[in-house]
């Protein structure tokens, strides 16, 4: 690491971290002609290791912040539509869902799928086409600490940088929140690693996601990308891979290998990357994601959404909201906690999430006859195949909660013949 410098670069807006997050934060100021520096740790393009979906919810705050950015995917074939998911229960029988067309627009995906290499490419190549951004890569924090004016921040290139505001958009890295007097909570969290695939037997325009008793809570998720690339991401929770001492590539190979699906679809399969790990910091209850001079975004808020994984459409609005708050903050010259925390109102408020659910069901995936009567259940359900369409009906019902507090639903779904 370089020796400090005695200089200090005074900024007023920080951010650290380009990924959805901070660039939807970036682009945000852009467009509200505010001034700012952006630090990141690597250099673009660069690998991250994620599902590589976009769903509904990605799509919708990509317009939202810049509808130049999904057509500039669109037009140099990054993105790849995806118009079913497959689950696959132990039985080896799949439960498949259809995505309906966005919006009622006819031939229009709801989901895609784009590497990340990809995505944030685009999101940071944007970013720098603004005048109002100043974008530093290969350029890591190592440091930070509150000063009266602002946060002190050191660079391993030996750069000082005193702040006003910060915003943090780092992901799940631990030493950017313990900076912050945080901690990352293992029982709230997952960790993954997943590797590039290709000639796995998949079709082009479907998901599969492949449960089993030795990985619950958790899965292993086939994603078919652009070019004839699938792939392939095994998640656990952390607790369990602690607790357990398990061996994510281990688990990973033994998967393919004793899974006859799996074995079938693999039987022809190349790896073509390696191996890359991650941390997934799931969204399981509201937290404290500002304070005096700082707000956190996107995954370091924890904003990642238990049942389906994806963080990218929390990240994406809660960059836009933070530069919003931040703009305000610096008109004002207010960086308390009090003031920034309208920002995390805001966000709970548009996120509109109950949380009960997650927080109650997380700590019982754990159990293991917990786990087994799930996967029994949908074992059942992979027999019934014109449940199916009662599956997707229910993701897309705007009441679903109200429909799952009726009888009369578990009748239909479990027991009644199907014709």
């Amino acid at each position: 690491m370089a020796e400090p410098s005695k200089e200090i670069h005074k900024v007023g807006i920080c951010i650290i971290g380009a990924g959805p997050a901070g660039a939807a934060a970036s682009i945000t100021l852009t467009q509200q002609r505010t001034p700012h520096l952006i630090l990141d740790a690597a250099t673009f393009p660069r690998h991250k290791s994620c599902g590589d979906i976009m769903p509904a919810a990605v799509l919708r705050a990509l317009k939202d912040l810049d509808p130049s950015l999904l057509e500039t995917m669109k037009q140099n074939g990054l993105v790849n539509p995806i118009w079913r998911n497959l689950t696959y229960p132990p039985n080896g029988k799949s439960i498949s869902i259809d995505f309906l067309p966005l919006d009622g627009k006819v031939d229009e995906p709801s989901c895609y799928s784009i590497s990340r290499f990809d995505m944030d490419l685009v999101l940071v190549n944007k970013v720098k086409t603004s005048e109002y951004a100043t974008v530093k890569e290969n350029c890591r924090v190592v440091y930070m600490e509150l000063k009266p004016e602002g946060y002190l921040l050191s660079t391993d290139q030996g750069e000082s940088i005193l702040a006003e505001l910060v915003l943090v958009a780092t992901g799940s890295n631990n030493n950017m929140l313990k900076f912050l007097g945080m901690n990352l909570p293992k029982k709230e969290s997952a960790i993954g690693i997943r590797a590039h695939f290709k000639g796995i037997d998949c079709p082009k325009d479907q998901a599969e996601l492949y449960l089993e008793s030795e990985i619950m809570p958790g899965g292993l998720y086939i994603t078919p990308l652009p070019n004839e690339i699938f792939n392939v991401n095994l998640v656990i929770s952390l607790d369990k891979v602690t607790r357990e001492n398990i061996n994510l590539r281990e688990v990973f190979e033994n998967l393919i290998e004793s899974s006859p699906v799996l074995k079938e679809k693999f039987k022809n399969a190349q790896r073509t990357s390696n191996f890359e790990g991650s941390m997934l910091f799931l969204g399981l209850q509201k937290r404290v994601i500002s304070g005096e001079r700082f707000m956190l975004l996107g995954d370091s808020a924890g904003l990642i959404e238990f049942f389906t994984g994806n963080g990218i459409p929390q990240a994406l609005l809660s960059g836009k909201l933070a530069a919003l708050q931040a703009v305000k903050s610096l008109e004002s010259m207010d960086f308390t906690a009090c003031f920034l925390q309208k920002y995390e109102n805001l966000l709970y408020q548009k996120i509109n999430k109950d949380y009960t659910t997650g927080r109650r069901i997380y700590p019982l995936l754990h159990k293991k006859m917990v786990s087994k009567l799930i996967l029994r259940f949908l074992n059942h359900l992979s027999g019934r195949p014109k449940t199916n369409d009662m599956l997707r009906d229910l993701v897309y019902d705007k009441n679903a909660a109200s429909k799952l507090r009726k009888s009369g639903f578990y009748y239909k779904l479990l027991l009644k013949k199907e014709a």
